[in-house]
């Protein structure tokens, strides 16, 4: 009896990436001290990019899938590179694309703008 060879599945676009989606919310377990006092109009504009389920990328879109272009909007590099330092967000995958964090959701949520 022979056995057919198991079938192999296109590549999906996207493999690798974490099986979760990024949350959306601030999910209200997220407690302790928050590493700034206030979010800067920059900070507060790409966590809020985040929030309404898009992704950003630091300095431009260069190294994203351009089927995910469309969905990724560029911020500058010390705006993405201090929202990293406080653990507000963190890399999805090589390509450069960031998401929020619980963190980060929950600065958005508490945090005044300076």
């Amino acid at each position: 009896m022979s056995t057919s060879p198991p079938s192999r599945l296109p590549a999906q676009r996207g493999a690798g990436r974490s099986a979760s989606p990024a949350p959306t919310r601030w999910s209200g377990t997220d407690t302790g001290p928050l590493p700034v006092p206030a979010l800067r109009p920059l900070q507060r504009a790409a966590l809020s990019t985040l929030r309404a389920g898009r992704r950003i990328a630091k300095g431009g879109l260069r190294g994203v899938d351009a089927a995910d272009a469309q969905q990724v909007v560029a911020f500058p590099t010390p705006t993405v590179q201090a929202l990293l330092r406080y653990g507000f967000i963190e890399e999805e995958d090589a390509s450069g694309v960031y998401r929020a964090t619980d963190h980060g959701l929950r600065a958005l949520a508490v945090l005044s703008a300076s």
